[in-house]
């Protein structure tokens, strides 16, 4: 049975500095993140949609601006204190968690990727 996709892209700035990063947690640094959002449904909706963009978008938004502008190491709890280093993987795996729970029950999440640089990224998958 075919399924349909939708994806929502978004960007947003933040700075981090991975842990244990051979041997050492390395300087803190600043990228402009790619976010990368796919979801899927089995059935589209009586306006012939998946999920409305406009909804996909306010569901993810809400989750990168908890990012924006923050030292992921010190300003965003799943990181503090060592809990986790906040590397690309881990990043994805925190939105997908997140987001799963924002999501409505007709879309079903199924991929988080997050771009650090030009053909580097990173996703958490279903």
């Amino acid at each position: 049975m075919a399924r349909y996709e939708v994806t929502f892209e978004t960007r947003f700035s933040a700075k981090h500095a991975l842990r244990h990063y051979r041997g050492r947690t390395e300087p803190p640094h600043r990228h402009c993140f790619r976010v990368a959002v796919i979801v899927s449904a089995a059935r589209l909706d009586r306006s012939g949609m998946a999920i409305d963009f406009l909804d996909l978008e306010k569901a993810v938004s809400a989750e990168v601006a908890r990012l924006r502008g923050r030292y992921l190491n010190a300003e965003v709890p799943e990181f503090l204190a060592g809990r986790r280093s906040p590397s690309a993987e881990n990043m994805a795996a925190v939105i997908f968690r997140r987001l799963e729970k924002a999501l409505p029950k007709a879309v079903r999440l199924e991929r988080v990727t997050i771009g650090e640089a030009r053909g580097c990224s990173a996703a958490c998958v279903r």
